[in-house]
């Protein structure tokens, strides 16, 4: 991919631009939107991100040959790829289901993907990551750039989650999402679930993640394998 990148000083969200400059049709596939700050950064659910200075937060345009169903499926490789660049710079980067990065089960970075789909097709993708590096980490939370890897600047993290969301595209394109997920679930920082569903004090593993995003779940005592929607269910932190 050839990226075109373009920088903010401030912002409200990388991936309010980003469609913004789709509208206005000023953007195009791999066209990357970076912020140094945001004022209004968005997570999964609605959930505010801190974007406070030395972060980084990102916006990358796409255009996948995907329909709608298969949505989480850019979520899911953008996850693994960029775990995978960045253990290449000497980082233990783990996963937790379906989009956060940790380190040591501390939260290292997350992804926000949008779309827009029509025809049952996605027309767009915004993908959103945002990546601790040298701000002051929430509280639970890790700094990439207090830890020793190969990094030393800004500039070069940006390059490998470029090469990371590269290569997880090109993977999902040629060798299919279930090969890629294998390794996805061997990357899970925990596989152990423990929820309180309907009052009741669950404990579980998870088994596997479907292609289309999906979590199975095998609940103790339960004979029958869980089925669970990205947006109804969060693992959370163990």
């Amino acid at each position: 991919m050839k990226f075109q990148i373009i920088r903010y000083a401030e912002i409200d969200s990388t991936n309010s631009e980003a469609w913004r400059l789709i509208d206005r049709r000023q953007a195009s596939a791999n066209t990357v939107i970076i912020a140094k700050r945001q004022t209004k950064g968005r997570g999964q659910r609605g959930h505010n991100w801190q974007s406070s200075l030395g972060g980084l937060f990102m916006s990358v345009i796409l255009q996948p040959n995907l329909v709608a169903s298969q949505a989480n499926q850019i979520t899911l490789w953008t996850a693994w790829g960029i775990a995978k660049a960045l253990n290449e710079t000497g980082a233990n980067v783990k996963l937790k289901w379906l989009n956060d990065l940790l380190i040591d089960r501390h939260k290292l970075g997350g992804i926000l993907t949008e779309t827009r789909i029509e025809a049952d097709k996605i027309l767009y993708a915004v993908v959103g990551i945002g990546i601790n590096w040298t701000n002051e980490a929430p509280d639970g939370a890790i700094a990439l750039g207090e830890l020793p890897t190969t990094l030393s600047s800004m500039d070069e993290l940006i390059e490998v989650v470029l090469k990371g969301l590269e290569m997880g595209q090109n993977t999902a394109d040629t060798k299919g999402m279930t090969s890629l997920l294998a390794e996805y679930l061997e990357m899970l920082s925990d596989r152990y679930v423990r929820k309180t569903i309907d009052g009741r004090e669950l404990q579980g593993q998870i088994i596997d993640i479907r292609p289309t995003g999906e979590l199975v779940v095998r609940w103790e005592g339960n004979t029958q394998d869980a089925i669970y929607q990205p947006q109804n269910f969060s693992v959370g932190y163990q």
